[in-house]
């Protein structure tokens, strides 16, 4: 439990608080990815979902001009991921108790990958 609070309230690089965003159960939220600088040629863009106690889960990827592809157990009718040059957002339409976790969003080229995270919390 000591390890869960720690990565929800520091990141590894700089010890940076992690936003932590409240919705209510059944509500919409959108969780938004912002890169530092403008990105002329994206990689992959990529989010990810982790429970406490489990393992990254694959929620969506995609790059520019292309439709996203969701992972096992993610659908479009229920998350929908959008980007441009400055940031990527993606948006679960109807929160379920499943969703509260930390979601990291990852974009990934072939020179580096830049990560950031954002921990859901469900009241």
């Amino acid at each position: 439990m000591p390890l869960l609070w720690a990565t929800l309230f520091f990141l590894h690089e700089g010890y940076t608080f992690v936003p932590v965003v409240t919705v209510q159960l059944g509500q919409p939220v959108t969780l938004t990815c912002l890169f530092t600088e403008t990105t002329q040629s994206i990689g992959w863009l990529h989010w990810y979902r982790q429970a406490a106690g489990d393992t990254l889960k694959l929620i969506s990827m995609l790059r520019q001009n292309t439709n996203p592809t969701y992972g096992p157990g993610f659908s479009s009718p229920s998350f929908h991921t959008t980007h441009d040059n400055k940031m990527c957002n993606l948006s679960i339409l109807k929160t379920t108790t499943e969703d509260e976790g930390m979601y990291h969003c990852a974009n990934i080229n072939w020179l580096e990958s830049t990560w950031s995270g954002t921990y859901l919390l469900l009241k």
